[in-house]
């Protein structure tokens, strides 16, 4: 994993290897710049992907493992304090090999050849609260 931060000290541009897994390498380096809030995006490719669909009216998220190697054509989300630490919220856009796109909201995914993302810190810390009528834990600042 690589960081470069702009000179102003706001902008991060990480590229991340491969092996390493998304979401964990952006909660850490989320903890170790003190983020407390961020928007997020980027590309490159996965392997040992999990993506999910929240389903409203069950309040669950339907899981779904996608084998091999993904094109990853789009990841967005944020970041934000849940339960006292850095909660990347991610999304994804993934191409197979013959241009078939599946998406959803990332459960897991492990870098297979790169992945480099762009990340914009928010000047004030965003919280997530349990909303017991959707069943998730939403943005409360």
């Amino acid at each position: 994993m690589k960081v470069w931060q702009s000179r102003s000290g706001g902008h991060l541009c990480i590229k991340l290897d491969r092996g390493e897994e998304v979401a964990d390498s952006i909660g850490a380096i989320a903890r170790e710049k003190g983020i407390l809030a961020a928007s997020l995006n980027g590309l490159g490719a996965l392997e040992d992907v999990e993506i999910a669909y929240f389903d409203v009216e069950k309040k669950v998220y339907e899981k779904s493992k996608l084998e091999g190697s993904w094109e990853l054509l789009s990841i967005t989300g944020n970041i934000t304090i849940r339960d006292g630490v850095p909660f990347p919220h991610l999304h994804v856009v993934l191409s197979d090999r013959d241009c078939r796109v599946r998406g959803g909201h990332l459960v897991k995914g492990v870098v297979s050849v790169t992945a480099e993302i762009f990340l914009l810190p928010f000047p004030v810390p965003i919280h997530r609260e349990m909303d017991d009528e959707i069943g998730l834990a939403l943005m409360n600042r």
